[in-house]
């Protein structure tokens, strides 16, 4: 994957399923490191989707569980 954007959005895929995700974990499907993916991150928030990040030994992402639709 190389292009930024489709990586963006695979990552908004791989939040969906998951209750959370490593900091490491979506950058071996992504094939990037661990500051792309937090980048990628920022590229989720200034577009509006909430995506929570935990730090520390067992941090990671994740999306709310109450995210729903804007009016």
């Amino acid at each position: 994957m190389s292009h930024p954007l489709t990586c963006v959005l695979t990552l908004l895929e791989l939040l969906q399923p998951n209750a959370g995700l490593a900091g490491s974990e979506p950058a071996v499907p992504l094939d990037t490191d661990v500051r792309t993916v937090r980048r990628y991150v920022a590229h989720l928030r200034d577009l509006g989707i909430p995506v929570q990040a935990e730090r520390g030994r067992h941090g990671g992402y994740g999306r709310p569980v109450t995210t729903g639709c804007r009016p």
